[in-house]
């Protein structure tokens, strides 16, 4: 390296000179200009940092964008197709968008074509590998639970592990009365009438129970199972 000139020398000076004229005209603290003429270097390294942090922040909020908009398209075309192909565009969305909400759709809607084909186990694996990856406070949890305790009805010696997802249903609000009606549906296949009498009425008491076609079935339900007089 060839040593520093008489002008490369001057010109340094001129610039330490100029920075130290700047931070004086901006009126700043003594305190602070000292400061900063002391760390300038570890403050220069500080704010290239940040920039780059930014720069790369966009970068990737522009690439979450991007993923997104490839994963909600890939689950629209999977909605779209029929029987087996439909399937496997399901499994691709999972594979690929798995901790991602169409990955995790892509999951649930598997879970409900192997529910509907009476696949009942396969459904449960499923619908239980989305309610592991869910927060507490997921709006998509009390609908797979519910999911998840209709599966455990249609499986053998699983009534107990419905009745405590119906359980929680009870107390989330929207799904309160699915639970009193899961409730009352094991109860009455128990044999347990009083249970399943009082969760039917549990349902029909509800001020968000509207009347209609499943309000009047559930008043039907209590007539049947109302105990006969005289006897």
């Amino acid at each position: 390296m060839s040593n520093p000139t008489v002008f490369s020398k001057k010109h340094t000076e001129v610039m330490a000179q100029d920075k130290r004229a700047i931070l004086e005209e901006m009126n700043l603290p003594p305190a602070f200009v000292e400061f900063v003429r002391a760390n300038m270097t570890v403050i220069q390294v500080a704010i290239a940092g940040l920039v780059i942090a930014i720069l790369a922040w966009e970068g990737y909020g522009k690439y979450a964008a991007v993923q997104r908009d490839r994963c909600a398209d890939m689950l629209y075309a999977a909605m779209q197709a029929d029987g087996d192909q439909r399937l496997g565009q399901l499994k691709e969305v999972a594979a690929k968008y798995g901790s991602r909400a169409g990955g995790l759709w892509g999951i649930i809607e598997q879970g409900h074509l192997a529910f509907k084909d009476g696949k009942f186990q396969e459904a449960a694996t499923l619908y239980e590998s989305v309610i592991g990856r869910l927060s507490g406070g997921s709006p998509l949890l009390p609908l797979i639970q519910f999911n998840l305790a209709q599966t455990y009805e249609n499986l053998p010696d699983q009534a107990a592990k419905a009745k405590a997802i119906y359980q929680k249903l009870i107390e989330t609000q929207g799904f309160a009365g699915e639970g009193n009606l899961g409730l009352a549906r094991i109860a009455e296949l128990e044999g347990n009438l009083d249970e399943a009498r009082s969760n039917y009425q549990g349902y029909v008491d509800r001020p968000e129970s509207k009347d209609g076609p499943t309000k009047e079935w559930v008043k039907s339900k209590l007539q049947t199972l109302s105990p006969k007089q005289g006897k």
